[in-house]
């Protein structure tokens, strides 16, 4: 849409040099034949406004359709060109104004294409302006004209081909950097082995959850977890299937949760899943989901009866306390789970309530 409001100001301007040209007495056009030349003009350019904004032009490669608003436009120079007496010299750089254009899209075989039209147009217009108005021009002169236009138009095409050229490649090069800048911002808040978030994003989400609860927002729920005998895995399958286990439950447990809950890696084997459940039966639940979860997964290469189990502490966060409080009462937690059997769920409730903690098996 800028493209083409831009190409209507250009015609906006073309009609008032027409306007200062008939005038001037140097347009051979009547007032009626001109004004209806005007009125082709915009009928023309609101047939394109209508098909860019119903989206008709998205079914074609170029959707700004600058090949076509050129066409029209270099053979509106021509009939200006034709009617003009005294300066159609200087209605020649109309031409240039509709190659600018070009640098939008166009590579250089458009370019030699649209050049050798505008070429072919304005030899035609020499020849036409010979056999009907021969008092009106001076071949040489035209002839040198074309000439000129030819070189012009030619070096235009060569230099706007790779005007363009270098856009694109700019315009990739951007995209790449892109690309490589959310690389580096998802490699710096996600764990390498497992993707999901590292350490010190699950800080960031923390206090992130922890500024909401202190506005009044509902609360969240903490949960650590802990593979339980993860050493005799390293040691009796070796370190890379204990790492294809990791990823292999992490995923499991991220694609569990839902979207507004958070899985993290807080070291090691221990990992941290934030609950956006106010409620401690509903983040229980969860966790007793989770933890059903893990004990039913089969591990691809490892024996068909190979599980595992995990350890959990749960607890939910009080506002005002610290990210640092919460994080010790889940971890107080999960060392009771582990202490009492191990597969465990074990929830430490805030200390202002009654109950300050209890085992689920």
């Amino acid at each position: 849409m800028r493209r083409f409001l831009m190409a209507l100001a250009s015609y906006a301007m073309w009609m008032i040099l027409t306007s200062h040209c008939y005038y001037q007495g140097w347009f051979r056009m009547s007032l009626s034949e001109t004004l209806s030349v005007f009125a082709t003009i915009i009928v023309m350019n609101l047939c394109l406004y209508l098909v860019f904004m119903t989206g008709l032009n998205k079914r074609f490669k170029d959707p700004s359709l600058t090949m076509l608003q050129m066409i029209l436009a270099t053979f509106w120079t021509m009939v200006v060109a034709y009617y003009t007496d005294e300066v159609r010299g200087f209605v020649l750089l109309l031409y240039l104004v509709v190659f600018v254009f070009g640098v939008f899209r166009l590579q250089l075989r458009q370019f030699f294409i649209l050049a050798l039209y505008a070429l072919t147009g304005y030899g035609y217009v020499i020849v036409l302006l010979f056999a009907n108005h021969p008092e009106k021009i001076n071949l040489q002169a035209e002839i040198l004209y074309w000439i000129v236009l030819a070189a012009v138009l030619s070096w235009f095409a060569a230099i706007g081909s790779y005007i363009n050229h270098i856009r694109k490649k700019l315009a990739k090069a951007n995209i790449e950097l892109s690309q490589a800048n959310e690389r580096i911002r998802q490699s710096a808040i996600h764990d390498e082995l497992t993707g999901v978030f590292n350490r010190r994003q699950m800080m960031n989400i923390l206090q992130r959850e922890k500024s909401l609860a202190d506005r009044g927002e509902p609360s969240f729920s903490l949960c650590i977890f802990d593979l339980d005998d993860f050493k005799r895995v390293n040691d009796t399958y070796g370190h890379l299937a204990g790492d294809m286990v990791l990823r292999t439950l992490v995923q499991a447990i991220k694609n569990d949760v839902r979207e507004q809950d958070y899985v993290a890696r807080y070291g090691g084997e221990e990992f941290v899943v934030v609950l956006a459940y106010p409620d401690m039966d509903e983040a229980i639940a969860c966790a007793e989901r989770i933890k059903a979860l893990a004990s039913s997964l089969h591990f691809p290469g490892l024996p068909d009866d190979f599980r595992i189990t995990i350890s959990m502490g749960v607890t939910k966060y009080l506002p005002v306390e610290s990210i640092d409080a919460i994080i010790s009462r889940a971890d107080v937690a999960l060392y009771r789970a582990k202490s009492s059997g191990k597969n465990k769920i074990t929830v430490e409730e805030p200390r202002h309530r009654k109950t300050t903690a209890r085992r689920i098996s």
